[in-house]
């Protein structure tokens, strides 16, 4: 079935993908989804197959676009010939049948008995696109592939060869070119496969590494009410965050198991095979889905909440020691305290951090003259604060080709920190002493160094910095040949260094909740995190807070191992002491009225406005708020918002510790926390997430700063008299009238006693020389 464009379609697609996994980048859905609806223009199965498959087969096309491409056609150049995509098959997944049909354009001055372009699937080749310079443009052509080639993360290249002269040729020319469209497809068709049901194979096949689209595990929680089992879900969910990095997470929950497809089961005394046993502890199991019997149902049960939460928490910290049965009663795992700021995910501040250390050596190499782009991620918690905004060092070494290959005066090395130039750098290597001389003591001998420095207003929670190789060949002559099968690459010894940084925050400020979840990602495993949810709560509220511990996982590469969940109806007797989230539905927020007391805010009758109860905050925030960040800025006295088809992300000091934060995420309905939550992974959302309050109707978010701000963190006496002044010219100025007051006062006084001084000598020496005479 096919959807017209806009953007009404667009939420559709969306919701679609979110409940079965399905989506135009993954048509066959994820390892996830169940039985998908036959396509009426696939051909009947094969008799020869039917032995052998387990599922009736699914055709499915994705154009080239839908596979990733997003930059508009595939361009092979004679520097850089070789380019390609992936073809991702779910792992439940097996090829039957597959073709390419590829369009686009040859350059007309090619020679077609020494031009073409070779197609080829993980290195197996499929077929040549020849040259016709009478009609530049090709296709549609189709090339059938051998199902055989195809594993689970595919590699679709197509490699250029191009002459456009017959003696000699100039890999820069600008006539050696071909271009593959994106409007290009590729055809699968597609069964599933049976399971093997062992828990050593974990976390399959509940999340495949190889797609690249969001993962989403279904949950069935029969008691989605029981907030016992919220610590355990807290657990699987952030487990399953941290797997999926930098992908979208969801956990659709539901009371009952799903029609067909994988899902994951909590609850106490759950059975635990097709016989119903009862656990008899912390149990872990794998059982068939009774409505598909090529779904997966992973169980975590036990006879009480506490051993459902050690069986969660076996599942997040020693998966890989169950060992290949489908059922085990497990022993709970000691954990070792978590300090602040330790998150795996966290660049380590008291260090320097080798670029080795945060991505493979290989990731940060490359072939040919104009190698792609090399990516290095990292994530920093966005609390740092340098002095007078000191950049933060980078050691870079580079390595190139040595003799006569590379044009090292022309070429150069450019670098980029989140899509913002930094530097570029030449290749050209130290003076032959210098070289010679480094040899003998430098471990980075053949590397030219240079030193590169990260501004603090380019970093954020989530950073990448980008090296771009832009070399030329040197002018060897005319007809000979350069040299086209050379490496140069970013030494993984190469490092960066925030020790200058001190810990050190304004809030409330939800771009950091957004970027890095802070505050509450200052411990790795939330254990100063207290998550308030209302007394009743649904499976759509549960399968929000589940999406936001896989948030909360995503960003620390940590499980959720000490989180808090406390009934709002208990604050009053067990009152949290560090971080505060809440999670409810506009209905409830007055319920939360007592943890939102120093919010500027009020949320009542489905509404928000600004309260009254802060009749000065608008001169307050002339005073307070000096960052000018493009909000709301001021009190918006008019503001009284209904919540209806909305969500609302609202952060405050808490109104039981001074430096400790409070942020509620609320909605009119549990689907619009979902969206708000869905929202702090997306690129679009995340940078307009900022200020104190961030309203959220439909795609659209508009951010507000209305409260007066605390700090988070310490500083150096003189650091933090600078940052003080810094942010308050009025006050400086005011010292700076003082203080030329006290001067000028203390030079009257000087100077009038130097007069007073001369004048008794003067009246010294007058009485002296009168008494002489």
């Amino acid at each position: 079935m096919s959807l017209p464009t806009g953007p009404a379609t667009q939420q559709m697609r969306e919701r679609l993908s979110e409940r079965t996994g399905v989506s135009p980048a993954s048509p066959f859905g994820d390892t996830n989804t169940g039985a998908l609806p036959a396509d009426p223009s696939a051909p009947p199965i094969d008799p020869a197959d039917a032995a052998r498959v387990a599922d009736g087969e699914i055709t499915r096309t994705s154009t080239f676009r839908d596979l990733g491409l997003a930059t508009g056609p595939l361009t092979l150049r004679g520097f850089s010939p070789l380019q390609g995509l992936d073809v991702i098959v779910p792992a439940n997944r097996v090829v039957t049948r597959a073709r390419i049909t590829l369009s686009g354009a040859l350059s007309p001055s090619l020679l077609p008995e020494a031009s073409a372009v070779s197609v080829t699937l993980n290195e197996q080749y499929v077929g040549t696109i020849r040259v016709d310079p009478e009609h530049p443009r090709f296709g549609p052509i189709t090339f059938d592939i051998d199902p055989l080639y195809f594993t689970g993360d595919n590699k679709l290249n197509f490699h250029f060869a191009g002459e456009y002269r017959r003696d000699c040729n100039d890999l820069y020319n600008e006539v050696l070119w071909a271009r593959i469209s994106d409007f290009s497809t590729v055809t699968l068709t597609t069964t599933r496969i049976a399971p093997d049901r062992k828990l050593s194979y974990l976390p399959a096949p509940f999340y495949d590494p190889n797609l690249r689209t969001p993962l989403r595990v279904p949950v069935v929680m029969p008691n989605p009410d029981a907030h016992g089992m919220l610590k355990a879900s807290a657990l699987v969910a952030s487990w399953f965050g941290k797997l999926a990095d930098f992908r979208k997470v969801s956990f659709p929950v539901s009371t009952t198991i799903p029609a067909s497809g994988n899902a994951i089961a909590i609850g106490e005394n759950l059975p635990i095979d097709a016989r119903g046993t009862r656990p008899t502890g912390p149990t872990l199991s794998e059982v068939e889905n009774p409505n598909d019997r090529l779904g997966t149902i992973l169980v975590l049960t036990g006879r009480n909440a506490q051993e459902v939460e050690v069986a969660a928490r076996v599942l997040a910290f020693s998966s890989d020691t169950l060992g290949a049965v489908g059922t085990k009663v497990v022993n709970d795992v000691t954990l070792q305290p978590r300090h602040p700021y330790d998150a795996p995910a966290f660049v380590p501040t008291d260090r320097p951090v080798r670029f080795g250390e945060l991505v493979a050596a290989s990731d940060l190499q490359g072939g040919g003259f104009a190698p792609p782009v090399m990516a290095l991620p990292f994530h920093l918690p966005p609390d740092l604060y340098s002095w007078r905004n000191r950049p933060y060092p980078i050691d870079l070494w580079v390595r190139t080709p040595g003799g006569p290959v590379v044009d090292l005066e022309t070429s150069r090395l450019d670098v980029h920190l989140n899509n913002n130039y930094l530097d570029s750098f030449t290749l050209k290597p130290p003076s032959l002493w210098a070289a010679w001389s480094e040899r003998l003591v430098n471990q980075h001998a053949g590397a030219v160094e240079h030193a590169a420095a990260l501004p603090p207003w380019l970093l954020f929670g989530q950073n990448q910095l980008k090296f771009s190789f832009d070399a030329r060949p040197i002018d060897r002559g005319v007809c000979r040949r350069t040299p086209d099968d050379i490496h140069m690459s970013v030494d993984s010894d190469s490092w960066l260094d925030f020790r200058r940084g001190y810990h050190f925050a304004r809030l409330p400020n939800l771009s950091y909740f957004a970027e890095a979840a802070f505050p509450f990602s200052r411990m790795a495993d939330l254990s100063e995190t207290t998550v308030v949810v209302p007394h009743h709560i649904d499976a759509g509220t549960a399968g929000t807070f589940m999406d936001l511990m896989g948030f909360f996982g995503a960003t620390t590469w940590y499980p959720a191992s000490g989180v808090q969940v406390a009934d709002v109806n208990d604050l009053s007797e067990h009152p949290p002491q560090g971080d505060i989230l809440i999670l409810a539905t506009a209905g409830d927020a007055p319920k939360f009225e007592e943890l939102l007391t120093r919010a500027p805010y009020e949320l009542t009758d489905g509404h928000i406005r600004v309260g009254q109860h802060m009749g000065l905050q608008g001169i307050w925030y002339l005073f307070q708020d000096h960052d000018h960040a493009g909000l709301q800025d001021g009190v918006q006295a008019n503001l009284n918002a209904p919540i209806a088809g909305a969500g609302v992300l609202l952060g405050a000091q808490s109104p039981y510790r001074s430096d400790r934060s409070v942020v509620a995420l609320m909605g009119d309905t549990p689907s619009r926390m979902h969206d708000l939550v869905m929202g702090l992974r997306s690129k679009e959302d995340v940078p307009r997430i900022q200020g104190d309050l961030v309203l959220r109707n439909g795609d659209r978010l508009t951010s507000y700063r209305t409260a007066p701000t605390f700090t988070m963190g310490s500083l150096p006496w003189w650091m933090w008299l600078d940052w003080y002044l810094g942010t308050r010219p009025l006050t400086l100025y005011v010292l700076g009238l003082v203080g030329a007051g006290l001067v000028a006062a203390a030079a009257v006084r000087l100077l009038r006693r130097r007069a007073q001084h001369r004048l008794e000598e003067a009246a010294r020496v007058k009485d002296t020389t009168d008494a002489s005479h």
